[in-house]
């Protein structure tokens, strides 16, 4: 953090709880993605679409704090969050569906996606909730700054 700047410290909650919202707006489109083409198919030679996910990782910033200074793992500070990665589910197998009439059908079969319509849900849901308490945080942070000012105004 700035030392030399007190009022970038001040509004740091804020930096944190919006990162978290940013992410999970990523999210949230990568699921969007998802369960649009959920129902792509293909075959041997031409792949239907392969699910995606996101990975999150901790955004650090280098203290500055003279008083921090000898204290394990004071010399960095969260700042939030964001994506370090969107990943393709190979783990997850394609299903091979019964379809000779498709005109991607090889020996009758095509490979369905590997996304699945529940998982996807369930993750929305994680994303709701995730978006809630960060849009809590902020609500909670704003309240006891506005507390401070009306204190240091007495």
């Amino acid at each position: 953090m700035d030392s030399t700047n007190p009022m970038k410290s001040i509004f740091h909650g804020f930096d944190i709880a919006s990162s978290g919202l940013r992410a999970e707006m990523q999210r949230s489109e990568i699921v969007a993605v998802n369960l649009a083409n959920m129902n792509s198919v293909g075959n041997a030679q031409k792949l239907p679409y392969q699910r995606r996910g996101v990975i999150f990782e901790e955004v650090l910033e280098g203290a500055s704090h003279s008083s921090l200074r000898g204290i394990a793992g004071s010399d960095e500070l969260a700042t939030g969050v964001r994506v370090k990665e969107v990943y393709a589910d190979s783990e997850t197998p394609f299903e091979p569906v019964y379809a000779p009439y498709h005109p991607d059908a090889l020996n009758g079969y095509v490979l369905r996606s590997n996304v699945d319509m529940f998982k996807e849900l369930v993750d929305m849901s994680i994303i709701d909730r995730s978006f809630q308490a960060n849009l809590q945080a902020l609500r909670s942070y704003r309240s006891m700054l506005q507390s401070a000012v009306q204190n240091i105004g007495r």
